[in-house]
């Protein structure tokens, strides 16, 4: 499944044009030199503010910090702090250098077999002619990559799931974990007219350099540069340090029960939990600076989180009878204040929620010409507000070891207090400027969202509705819990039951009664399907990251602008969810990545337009950069430790 990404077209308006600011060690030392300066000396003449009323005191904390900041270095310094990025992996052995016209044939290939999957589909064990489409193209994988097949242990999983083991030389190394999924999603056959090519034709146009067809995004096109990688390498009689394992379902587009959810445990049994290494599958893209999906510079958008997802049924039952005998509201119009309540107290964002990973990919595509002015200069500032103090500056720890301690007693202590206050206060306000500057569909990725889908309810005119059904779909934050979702729903529905005269039933539990039996309706909650809760963040920072660091090593290697740049790396948040939902026991480290490509797209749509719709089309550039990118990484993680 392709995603919803943070990158939307509309994300990101096009109010300036510039390049990114450069620095030099130079302005850094300088900038560094100033502010260390004026902190000592406007903290001691601060000593004599400290006495003033609140008010005064801070206008006087703020003064003197936005002089420090004047004379700090320019942006760009200050984001390599806000937006950590890793030097581009030594490729010592070279990319894999495949030919482009035996990727897209392959792609084609596999685009040819049509490998539709629809929802609740039955146990492959109980039904097996439903899934007959996997068998034969469990055949092409085997012809068309024969080395792999020859070189690689596999194992089928619940008739259809592949797990590849590709053996290593040291078996004290953690595995590397692939994923990808062998199913597409249905083409509206009221669409048909509307494709370029037909969908399962896997046309290949080399004046636009694309392969079309359903799934040639979705997730053909990785499956298919990983095995070609592997293909390659074993062609040239490599063999890796670290096992590597390529993980394969049939059903990620219905949820990935019977595929997935059957790898992983098998996974597990055979190597133990916490027993991977890295898992990447597919994910977020790599976009160019003139994608009009992006904020308008060249970056890497890796998934290292994924939002939890829940689907609630809010039900009312109400007595039926003769229209002409309607009291003051129907079963569907109880249940229309119900949802006019759930979507006016719906999760909004403010400061608290201004942090983590989300915080760091906004700062890392703010220079973007396409962020709104606005919002460049809140995460600027609040960049700077959360260095204003002594002590993250590093002066209060040097003056502390340098000076008597009656002094650091006397002066420092107090000093340094009044300054964090200060910087406290000014995190808070720069928080809430980059609330208020942050477009709608930036915000998504911080809250929990709530979206009403379908409404069932009513027959027929002139007969009251025994009961009326809304179908909410829920996003739960990285921040945030089924729990605490549950306990939304209480909260908020509970004050519309007690105001309408309503029994209430919450998830299993009797809530409250109606005030009164007489013309009592009944309200009722209950889970559609099973809850996901968010999954664990991949750790970005200390230790723990050195999957994540070499990871981004690597992307930045592989994907260079014209003149040698490396592309940015900025983690982002996955609005919906893979496979990966499936392995959170294996590992910490899942990075939720779909390689593509720099290069423009030729086709005049946008390169990922058509992902689960009309006009699926994928790059033949893409699967080259893809593959080349794997490459390297099988490399890699042979001779590094993650």
């Amino acid at each position: 499944m392709m995603l919803p990404t943070t990158t939307q077209q509309g994300a990101f308006s096009t109010d300036e044009k510039r390049p990114a600011p450069r620095s030099t060690n130079k302005s850094k030392m300088r900038g560094a030199k100033w502010t260390a300066i004026l902190a000592v000396v406007l903290g001691a003449v601060a000593l004599s503010f400290l006495s003033l009323d609140t008010a005064a005191s801070n206008a006087v904390n703020d003064s003197l910090w936005r002089l420090t900041h004047s004379f700090q270095a320019d942006g760009s310094a200050s984001l390599a702090a806000t937006c950590p990025q890793q030097d581009p992996y030594d490729l010592k052995d070279g990319l894999a250098g495949l030919d482009r016209n035996l990727l897209a044939s392959r792609l084609s290939k596999a685009v040819q077999i049509d490998t539709t999957v629809g929802d609740e589909w039955p146990d492959p064990n109980d039904v097996p002619e439903q899934w007959q489409a996997f068998p034969r193209f469990a055949e092409w994988l085997k012809s068309e990559f024969p080395r792999v097949h020859d070189k690689l242990e596999l194992e089928k999983v619940h008739q259809h799931g592949l797990l590849y083991t590709w053996k290593g030389t040291d078996d004290s190394l953690k595995p590397l974990l692939m994923m990808a999924h062998q199913d597409v999603v249905p083409v509206n056959q009221g669409t048909l007219d509307q494709w370029r090519y037909p969908p399962f034709s896997g046309f290949v146009d080399q004046e636009s350099d694309t392969v079309w067809g359903r799934g040639s995004t979705d997730c053909k096109a990785w499956l298919v540069s990983l095995l070609s990688s592997v293909e390659e390498l074993l062609a040239k009689d490599w063999v890796p340090t670290r096992t590597i394992l390529f993980s394969f379902g049939f059903d990620e587009e219905s949820g990935g029960k019977q595929g997935a959810g059957y790898l992983a445990k098998r996974v597990e049994e055979i190597w133990g939990r916490d027993s991977i290494a890295m898992i990447i599958d597919e994910g977020n893209p790599v976009l160019s600076a003139g994608d009009g999906m992006g904020p308008g510079i060249n970056v890497a958008l890796p998934g290292i989180a994924e939002k939890g997802s829940v689907d609630i049924a809010v039900a009312v039952e109400s007595a039926g009878g003769h229209s002409s005998q309607a009291g003051a509201h129907t079963s569907i119009g109880l249940l229309a204040r119900i949802v006019a309540q759930l979507e006016d107290k719906r999760d909004r964002l403010d400061e608290s929620k201004i942090g983590g990973p989300q915080l760091e990919f906004l700062q890392c595509v703010r220079d973007g010409p396409r962020i709104p002015a606005p919002l460049r200069s809140a995460l600027k500032d609040l960049e700077w507000a959360s260095k204003s103090s002594f002590e993250h500056l590093g002066v209060y720890a040097a003056l502390q070891s340098a000076l008597p301690s009656s002094f650091t007693s006397l002066v420092l202590q107090p000093v340094n207090a009044w300054s964090h206050r200060g910087r406290q206060r000014r995190i808070k306000q720069a928080k809430q400027r980059v609330v208020h500057a942050m477009p709608a569909v930036l915000q998504t990725q911080f809250v929990t969202t709530t979206a009403v889908d379908i409404i069932e309810g009513g027959v027929k005119f002139n007969a009251l509705p025994e009961s009326a059904t809304a179908y909410v779909d829920h996003r739960i934050a990285i921040t945030s819990s089924f729990d605490e979702l549950k306990q939304h729903y209480i909260d908020v529905l509970s004050s519309v039951a007690q105001a309408y005269n309503m029994d209430m039933e919450a998830f299993g539990e009797h809530v409250l009664n109606a005030s009164s039996p007489v013309g009592a309706s009944k309200l009722v909650v209950k889970l559609e399907r099973s809850a996901l809760e968010p999954a664990p963040w991949t750790p970005l920072e200390g230790d723990k990251a050195k999957p994540w660091k070499l990871f981004s090593q690597l992307v930045r290697s592989v994907w260079v602008d014209e003149d040698g740049t490396p592309v940015t790396v900025a983690p982002s948040i996955m609005q919906g969810n893979t496979d990966t939902r499936y392995y959170h026991n294996l590992t910490h480290n899942i990075i939720r990545f779909g390689p593509s490509t720099l290069k423009p797209d030729k086709t005049g749509l946008g390169a990922l337009t058509g992902v689960h719709t009309v006009n699926e089309h994928h790059p033949i550039q893409g699967l080259a950069d893809a593959t080349n990118f794997y490459t390297a990484l099988f490399r890699a993680v042979s001779v590094e430790d993650i």
